[in-house]
């Protein structure tokens, strides 16, 4: 965005702004200060730049990272297995270009050409020639994604098949990596009865909620009471902590469908279509089902370098974000004990490092679970994180609500508006739209710290660079393993960078 026009400054000639010698002037060479800056900056790039490309093209051994690449992108992934990692990526750049074309269309052109052409040079980089074909695929699918979505992006599907794969590609990236273990028809059977109430609660609520009786009560009773009335019966005893499951899982989607049945129709219509095909997926991952056999389980152990790193990242970003959220709110709420709560949390998370929280959750947790009962410790760690990141993310929301002022709460409520509807509809939207530089930076942030949980014994992209550099052959290649773990991690945050400062444009942050 170029700087306003100071008073009586006048616009240079059309020439000057749109011509590239034109741009220089004005940018690097204008005042005389700005030339001396520009001068000086030069020569200290110059000075700091060229022994590092000497180093990097003449010097540097990169064989290291050749040889370990897929260490260093999957860990100890069964090589039998990778081909679930390149469906993922596949299913990614689907997923990119679809919604790149249906959401963007030509907006941002130039950094959709960018990541274009940094799939295409890895294509020319001296892999094996499957690799290179691979990473070309890629950006064909990608690219192909984008022209069709662009074709259709006034159609009202291709709106939808946009925001299904957006919504579906993290749960379906967890259930490919992990695989299938074989459920027992027990599990299958819980499985079932909780899609089943949580489709039942859905229609249930949605169906008339203008009437509070009978269908409310109606309701509440079959939905709600009697799954917990079985819960307290002595023949139930094994069964209690899933009946009363079954029973809060339902009533939320009763209440969910009642509070909003418009905004859900469409939802709502889905899972019913897709109820009999998710029951005959449920049934496949049995002990002797097609998942199981075509996908089997791949243990937590074997998950390792960039895989898991970005597993962490995003567990953590996805959960502490609404967790967040609740927190700010609870924070500010009216209730004494919910406010106190929320305090004490944020305060004390905030008061400790995170390495801390790793090794509590690596420790302690276990000692919070039935006898018997094992939790797995990337599961752990997922939970230390996001319970960490939540704290923060707390105090960066609240910071947001606190910058609208009391008269938007005011013609909210005159308009008619309820509470819930006044922080969901009015407040949270313009308070979220205000810290988007602090909730991203919070975002780059997790993405680095996640490189803390090899000290409690997991294989994420840094802990992978120790086994490497274990390695007999490549002893003392520390500058050249930890120059490639470092462009890594520089490439992810600063797209992350692009991206905020993208929608700030986008949204007029700022500017209105």
């Amino acid at each position: 965005m170029e700087r306003p026009l100071a008073p009586g400054e006048t616009l240079p000639p059309p020439t000057e702004r749109i011509t590239i010698l034109g741009w220089i002037y004005r940018n690097l060479l204008s005042p005389w200060y700005n030339a001396v800056l520009t001068v000086l900056g030069l020569a200290l790039a110059y000075a700091l730049l060229t022994p590092i490309l000497r180093w990097a093209l003449t010097q540097a051994e990169w064989q290291v990272v050749v040889v370990n690449l897929r260490l260093f992108m999957v860990g100890q992934y069964p090589k039998e297995a990778l081909w679930r990692v390149w469906l993922l990526l596949y299913l990614l750049s689907l997923t990119a270009g679809w919604s790149w074309g249906v959401l963007l269309g030509k907006r941002y052109a130039t950094a959709g050409l960018v990541l274009l052409g940094a799939f295409i040079g890895l294509a020319v980089l001296p892999f094996a020639p499957a690799l290179r074909l691979r990473w070309f695929t890629l950006a064909l699918t990608a690219l192909g994604a984008w022209a069709l979505a662009y074709r259709w992006r006034e159609t009202g599907w291709a709106r939808k098949v946009a925001f299904a794969l957006l919504l579906l590609y993290f749960p379906i990236v967890i259930i490919v990596i992990r695989g299938f273990a074989g459920w027992d028809r027990a599990r299958q059977l819980w499985a079932a009865l909780y899609l089943t109430g949580v489709l039942a609660g859905l229609v249930v609520g949605m169906w008339r909620p203008e009437q509070r009786w009978p269908a409310a009560r109606w309701g509440q009773f079959g939905l709600f009471l009697v799954p917990l009335a079985l819960a307290v019966l002595p023949g139930f005893v094994a069964w209690r902590f899933p009946l009363v499951g079954l029973a809060a899982v339902t009533w939320a989607a009763w209440l969910t469908g009642r509070s909003n049945p418009t905004t859900l129709k469409g939802f709502a219509r889905v899972l019913v279509g897709l109820y009999l095909p998710l029951l005959f997926l449920l049934y496949q991952m049995g002990p002797s089902g097609f998942l199981t056999r075509a996908m089997p389980q791949v243990g937590t152990n074997l998950w390792g370098g960039l895989l898991l790193t970005f597993l962490l990242t995003i567990v953590g970003i996805v959960f502490s974000f609404p967790l967040g959220i609740l927190l700010a709110l609870g924070r500010r709420s009216a209730m004494f004990v919910l406010r106190m709560f929320s305090i004490l949390y944020i305060e004390f998370i905030r008061g400790v490092p995170l390495v801390t929280v790793l090794f509590m959750a690596q420790v302690m947790l276990p000692l919070f679970l039935p006898p018997g009962m094992t939790i797995d410790r990337v599961l752990r760690a997922m939970a230390g994180i996001v319970l960490f990141a939540a704290a923060y993310m707390a105090e960066n929301v609240r910071g947001g609500l606190q910058a609208i002022p009391k008269g938007q709460y005011e013609a909210a409520y005159a308009l008619g508006l309820n509470a819930f509807q006044t922080m969901t509809l009015i407040i949270l939207p313009q308070a979220l739209r205000n810290v988007i530089p602090v909730i991203v930076n919070q975002f780059i942030a997790l993405f680095k710290d996640t490189s803390l949980v090899a000290i409690v014994g997991l294989f994420d992209l840094l802990g992978i660079a120790s086994t490497v550099l274990a390695q007999p052959q490549f002893i003392g290649k520390q500058r050249e393993v930890y120059t490639f773990i470092g462009l890594i991690y520089w490439i992810f945050s600063y797209g992350m960078s692009y991206t905020s400062r993208q929608i700030e444009k986008a949204l007029g942050v700022g500017e209105r």
